[in-house]
């Protein structure tokens, strides 16, 4: 006998109000080909029939009674957005202001709200669905396959209200939105049934400064990574996987197991939360700290850097090197943060450095911004957005980790996403022989022989010039990741090309291919 296939993935969606649970959900499913429900729409359906029936919303048992006569049924896009009552369509009907008024009242009486969790489940059943509310992953699907929180600050969220509706951002409309908001927030957070809050194993997204494609990607690579086994990323957080990615594939709610929560993660001392400024101004101490790596740089090796020049001293920069050696930030940052004199040079490091006695004051006074790896940081890659938005210095290892051999290895299409969204300049950079000096695998770096370390800074050049026109946007991340991963492997010695002697091979044929002496 053939056996059945498994049922795909049960995805709870939660989020406070306006955290773009439903367009976000929607745009997942649709490219999945998954179902979307939104679970206010039932709480809207059956308020609309009790107001028909003159049913009070205080009456727990009336309204419980009228939960067999409507049904939710599939719009022909895979969304369940039809309302059904008795068999007549009555879609337009839960849209009334009269709704509008009366569903706080049935949804907050915990009894209805009981009840409906079996129609709820029913539906998740068969699996293959995204589910949006706010209380979806902790009552309604605690065993879904993914849970994700959208989440976002009030501003971020008014904002949203604010431009959708065309008010005066400074109006007292717009005041009254977020002051809606907040309430809301209060009350759904604080009620003794089903109170908003996230799942300890979802994966939460804050999506302040994030445009709805970014978001769904980051939703659709979650997806993705839990249906598979796989190890999601973030975009611009160089590869590391997404908590909870690595769920089995999920079947129906009543099969699947809830994940383990994650570890929670050690608060960064405040005074170094304090330290890291998102600003563009080099301080004395960090050119102190340059000048000090430098040292140290020419002790571990005879080191040579060219084409200083060419980092641009205005707009947003990506510099984007390879990386091959624990010495690599030294050799990559020390000379580079001299060069650009008062523009401060921002990077993306692993959270662990800035537990260090002194060293963690460094690195947060220096311009390092704490990835946390166990995770999707979202937060590094709003951050690296930001950076560049400002028109800063950013600093990037594409490919994620060390190399264990010192030649390239695939690199993640984070730098070309960050790359594509700010139109930032790309500025490749080629450290060479660092390996030689401190292999990965070592504790020290090894004095003997004495080794050379060339670094070789390449021209800027805009990923938009690179990557062919009308292309779709997956094939655009593959283009610019490979165009970026060229650049830095014709600045390589040959050894150190790996995965990329191919892309320098075929700029050779252009006359563009510069092998080091």
């Amino acid at each position: 006998m053939t056996a059945s296939p498994a049922p795909r993935i049960v995805v709870a969606l939660d989020g406070p109000a306006s955290s773009g649970k439903s367009s976000v959900g929607i745009a997942v499913a649709q490219r999945l080909g998954l179902r979307f429900l939104d679970t206010g729409l039932i709480y809207r359906a059956l308020t609309a029939l009790a107001l028909r029936e003159g049913v009070a919303p205080e009456d727990q048992p009336a309204v419980i009674a009228l939960i067999p006569r409507f049904e939710l049924a599939d719009d022909g896009s895979g969304r369940l957005a039809r309302v059904l009552v008795d068999g007549a369509d009555e879609t337009d009907a839960v849209r009334s202001h009269e709704v509008d008024a009366a569903v706080s009242a049935v949804a907050r009486q915990p009894d209805v709200r009981a009840a409906l969790l079996g129609l709820q489940r029913r539906i998740a059943a068969p699996g293959g669905i995204v589910m949006a509310g706010r209380d979806i992953g902790t009552v309604v699907l605690p065993a879904a396959g993914l849970k994700v929180y959208l989440d976002a600050s009030v501003g971020e969220r008014a904002g949203r209200r604010i431009r959708e509706r065309g008010l005066d951002p400074q109006g007292d409309e717009a005041a009254a939105v977020r002051e809606q908001l907040r309430t809301r927030d209060a009350a759904d957070s604080g009620r003794a049934v089903a109170p908003l809050r996230a799942a300890e194993d979802a994966v939460v997204l804050r999506t302040d400064g994030m445009g709805l494609d970014e978001v769904v990607d980051l939703v659709a690579g979650l997806v993705v990574a839990a249906e598979t086994g796989g190890a999601a990323t973030a975009p611009g957080v160089a590869g590391e996987p997404v908590a909870g990615a690595n769920r089995p594939a999920a079947g129906t709610p009543s099969r699947s197991r809830p994940s383990p929560a994650p570890a929670a993660r050690e608060p960064l001392p405040r005074v170094l939360e304090v330290a890291m400024r998102l600003d563009n101004q080099q301080t004395m101490l960090v050119r102190m700290v340059a000048r000090i790596a430098q040292w140290i740089g020419h002790a571990l090796a005879a080191i040579s850097i060219e084409g200083l020049e060419n980092i641009p001293r205005r707009g947003a920069v990506i510099i984007a090197a390879n990386h091959a050696s624990n010495a690599d930030p030294i050799y990559a940052g020390a000379w580079v943060s001299d060069a650009l004199r008062t523009r401060r040079l921002h990077w993306l490091g692993k959270r662990e450095l800035f537990f260090w006695p002194v060293f963690g004051w460094i690195c947060a006074l220096g311009g390092i911004h704490p990835v946390d790896r166990s995770s999707a940081d979202i937060e590094a890659y709003r951050l690296a957005s930001r950076i560049l938005e400002r028109g800063y210095v950013l600093m990037i290892f594409p490919e994620g980790t060390r190399s264990p051999t010192g030649a390239l290895q695939e690199a993640k299409d984070g730098v070309a996403q960050l790359a594509l969204r700010s139109g930032a300049q790309i500025v490749p950079m080629a450290i060479n022989g660092s390996d030689l000096v401190w292999p990965k695998g070592r504790r020290f770096p090894a004095p003997f022989p004495r080794r050379r370390v060339r670094v070789r800074i390449g021209q800027p050049f805009l990923v938009a010039d690179v990557v062919p026109p009308a292309t779709d946007r997956r094939a655009a991340k593959t283009a610019a990741t490979t165009a970026i991963m060229g650049r830095i492997a014709e600045l390589l010695e040959p050894r150190q090309r790996g995965a990329y002697a191919g892309a320098v091979r075929a700029s050779a044929t252009e006359g563009t291919a510069r092998d080091p002496a």
